[in-house]
């Protein structure tokens, strides 16, 4: 992971939806400052700015920004539904009390003790 690369993946998701640095802070949320001080290097990017960029552009992932694989973009046509049923059939009886229990959500929980939920999508 360089962040310098981060970086210029950063630069590239401005330029290609053209937005102002002050476009692009009010589209993910965060302060116009935090992203003036990223660009100027002068911070690094956070995991959560990284999330929210990733959670704004439906067709980047945290793969694409943080490692550059070209092949790790989302597709909206990949629900997280699929996540879920995937899981479902992973599962071992052995490991749930009740096998008829199904997946309602999934909490992530990062290093820096901030969580994500996903909750499955109804059909």
């Amino acid at each position: 992971m360089n962040k310098k690369n981060i970086l210029n993946r950063i630069k590239k998701i401005i330029s290609d939806n053209n937005l102002s640095n002050s476009e692009f802070a009010e589209k993910i949320g965060i302060p116009k400052s935090s992203v003036t001080h990223l660009l100027s290097e002068r911070n690094n990017p956070s995991l959560d700015i990284i999330i929210k960029i990733s959670e704004t552009f439906e067709h980047i992932s945290t793969d694409y920004l943080i490692f550059g694989h070209e092949n790790d973009t989302k597709t909206p046509s990949e629900p997280l539904n699929n996540l879920f049923d995937n899981l479902v059939e992973e599962t071992s009886e052995d490991s749930v009390k009740d096998f008829n229990n199904n997946i309602k959500s999934i909490i992530l929980i990062y290093e820096n003790n901030k969580f994500e939920q996903i909750d499955k999508i109804k059909d």
